[in-house]
């Protein structure tokens, strides 16, 4: 498994971000991270208010090839962003 991170200083959205790079590449698993974001969106449509200084993350990967529990997952995210902010 590949996995690449991608950074940005400043981004419409990470989610449309990660969208974006999955329909124009053939990279199935990565994580976008920006400083700030413009245009994020939360639950059901909601907008997203992004206060400078937070953290905004997306990942993506393809869960035919993946091999992990949903729990397992969960706990990986986790760890590569505490990695990250530490």
């Amino acid at each position: 498994m590949k996995f690449k991170i991608f950074r940005f200083k400043r981004i419409k959205s990470t989610n449309d971000t990660a969208i974006k790079i999955i329909k124009n590449s053939n990279i199935k698993f990565g994580m976008i991270i920006s400083l700030t974001q413009y245009g994020g969106r939360g639950q059901y449509g909601k907008k997203w208010i992004s206060y400078k200084d937070n953290l905004f993350v997306s990942f993506f990967y393809s869960l035919e090839s993946l091999k992990l529990s949903m729990r397992q997952l969960t706990k990986i995210k986790c760890l590569i962003v505490k990695k990250l902010i530490s």
